[in-house]
């Protein structure tokens, strides 16, 4: 074997070998964060909903858009405290053959009295926060909506299910998964299941694959059986912890009991979110 064949040999072999211990490479996923680091979220839903009433089939669309500020308000040795204060709320609404737009960017759409009540509750969050405490694993230890009790609900949506992911307390290789439970809402008996699995590892980003469940039978008091299911990918910051994009697509079937009726919907949407470090 001649010296240039020797080398290309033993390149090709190094080269594989090389590519063998990479993909067996352990990472140990966590959140390490300073006090002061400020991210730029967006969060885009977009779903159909549709639902029997009287006999009738009724469809929905619905785009709605948030903004937020996410700021590493305290660190401790196990724990983290965020502050996320909402920029901006935008929905577009699709019925009938109408559009309902509100923009709480534009107070012009504010002014169509079919838009009020959806003005009035959504402008109400508006440059409000709220903070969660979490473990440096993602776990959740505390959430503080006292800035947006009326809107409870859907917050909690925001900061359980779209902002943050959740780590095993081991390190990980691909292929490996992990799971974990969330409550998001205090007034139901909701819980969405989550196994995550890891895809790849390129450079400082970590890509996650997202299987979860929901379930539920009440929801604000209301009798509402709930089954749905959530598959996506999430990327995120192998040094810091943090998300840099997901994609979540979601189905669920509700079956909902008002007066004794059961009125039968399903939503079917997806979840496009994305984060950038500010500082």
């Amino acid at each position: 074997m001649n010296f240039l064949k020797m080398n290309l040999t033993l390149a090709v072999v190094f080269l594989f070998s090389s590519l063998s211990v990479f993909s067996q490479k352990s990472i140990d996923l966590k959140y390490d964060v300073s006090t002061g680091d400020q991210y730029d979220y967006h969060i885009v839903t977009d779903q159909d909903i549709t639902f029997d009433a009287n006999g009738q089939t009724m469809a929905l669309n619905q785009n709605i858009e948030f903004k937020l500020i996410s700021t590493v308000a305290e660190v401790s040795r196990d724990s983290m405290e965020i502050e996320s204060k909402i920029k901006k709320i935008k929905m577009v609404q699709s019925i009938f053959g109408m559009q309902l737009v509100y923009d709480s960017d534009d107070p012009a759409t504010a002014q169509n009295p079919m838009v009020a009540k959806i003005a009035e509750t959504m402008g109400a969050m508006v440059d409000k926060s709220y903070y969660v405490v979490m473990d440096k694993k993602g776990n959740m230890l505390k959430v503080n909506m006292s800035e947006l009790v009326e809107n409870d609900n859907l917050s909690n949506n925001l900061s359980s299910g779209m902002q943050f992911g959740t780590y095993p307390d081991h390190k990980v290789k691909i292929g490996d998964s992990w799971e974990t439970e969330i409550s998001p809402l205090k007034t139901s008996d909701m819980k969405v299941k989550v196994k995550y699995t890891l895809l790849k590892v390129s450079g400082k980003k970590a890509t996650l694959g997202i299987d979860g469940t929901i379930t539920a039978n009440t929801v604000e008091d209301i009798d509402m059986k709930m089954d749905g299911t959530q598959k996506g990918e999430m990327i995120v910051n192998t040094e810091t912890g943090w998300l840099i994009e997901s994609k979540i697509d979601q189905e669920i079937r509700m079956d909902i009991e008002q007066n004794g009726v059961k009125v039968p919907a399903t939503i079917s949407g997806t979840t496009t979110t994305t984060s950038v470090k500010m500082n």
